[in-house]
């Protein structure tokens, strides 16, 4: 079987996030279960056009509109047997208009509510409008999606459920393990430092628990637009924060599992990639209640869902009474979760 995957980045791409981490993880074990797998993504400039990347033969090209206008050109040249279309960004690839080959469309969560505050309002509403219009461009396409919220949200859109499948992601569970915690509390914020993410509110929550807890650390790893404006809202201020900037997965994988609470503050998600890679680390999550965020989090097990900032610091003071049993449940949780179940839904899916 020969399988063409749309996509907006790829692992390699330096804004590469959950999304792509999926795509990766999904695609190389597919190709080691015999099928041959075609990446066509957007390059941002620095990698190759062409490349195989540990199985997934990878075409780059450059310009998002370019790559979109690629659509028919790249269907044609691969003559693959099923296409992909992964909405990792709203603006949809068409693919059912250039062909009668079976298409499936990854649908990881509605962008019309993390839209505001990143792009102009016109754009907003246009993007809004697209999703909107999703029933009649793929009218005859199966729907994947990882959450409950997520396909709630496809059925809104007009989707009929029984052309929505369900397909949770997994998680490395070797990278990401229990380790000795810091000797001193440790907060950790990690992932993109997007508007619709909110990673400013760490801020607020470590302001009101430093006056509770000594020798409080936070950790902000990361990069992203917002960077800037947290670094200015603190410079003057004598705390006890730092910003490693995107790190590499080792290092990361280190800092998460040495952390006593992971901090999550997004108004929306297709999934907690962020929240199962520290469940695996023993490290669990006080986060918003949030579409996507919900299927990640179980109460007083792995963390807990808020519905206000003032919640965390009450959630995050009875984590830090009782680490041992959260570190305990928290790698448990997350066990529930594997990349190799995740594939072999993906791998029944594209068999039928």
């Amino acid at each position: 079987m020969k399988v063409l995957w749309f996509a907006h980045r790829d692992i390699k791409n330096p804004k590469a996030g959950g999304a792509e981490r999926t795509i990766y993880e999904v695609a190389t074990r597919l190709y080691k279960l015999g099928i041959e797998i075609h990446l066509v993504t957007v390059n941002p400039g620095n990698l190759l056009d062409y490349e195989n990347v540990d199985g997934i033969i990878t075409h780059r090209i450059k310009g998002n509109i370019k790559t979109h206008l690629y659509v028919g050109k790249m269907i044609k040249k691969i003559n693959p047997d099923v296409i992909i279309d992964d909405m990792g960004h709203a603006v949809p690839w068409f693919s059912p208009w250039f062909t009668d080959k079976k298409v499936i469309v990854f649908f990881r969560h509605l962008h019309a509510r993390s839209l505001p505050g990143q792009v102009n309002f016109f754009l907003a509403k246009m993007i809004t409008f697209i999703e909107k219009l999703y029933p009649f461009i793929y009218k005859n396409s199966i729907f994947v999606t990882e959450s409950d919220t997520s396909e709630i949200d496809l059925i809104n859109l007009g989707i009929n459920k029984n052309r929505i499948v369900r397909i949770p992601p997994g998680v490395d569970l070797d990278l990401f393990h229990r380790g000795k915690k810091t000797d001193n509390v440790q907060l950790v914020y990690f992932g993109g430092l997007r508007k619709y993410k909110r990673p400013e509110y760490a801020i607020t929550v470590y302001e009101n628990l430093s006056q509770k807890v000594d020798n409080l650390k936070l950790i902000i790893a990361g990069d992203g637009p917002v960077l800037n404006e947290i670094k200015e809202e603190i410079q003057d201020k004598n705390y006890n924060i730092d910003f490693t900037g995107r790190v590499d997965y080792d290092n990361l994988a280190k800092i998460i599992r040495e952390s006593w609470v992971n901090l999550h503050f997004s108004v929306t998600e297709g999934w907690g990639y962020s929240i199962m890679e520290s469940s695996a680390s023993g490290t669990p999550t006080v986060a918003f209640s949030v579409p996507g965020v919900v299927n990640t989090i179980n109460n007083d097990c792995n963390g807990f869902l808020v519905s206000s900032i003032d919640e965390f610091t009450d959630k995050i003071l009875y984590i830090i009474k009782n680490e041992d049993k959260f570190i305990v449940n928290s790698r448990k949780f997350a066990e529930n979760f594997t990349w190799e179940e995740s594939v072999d839904l993906w791998y029944k899916l594209l068999n039928n």
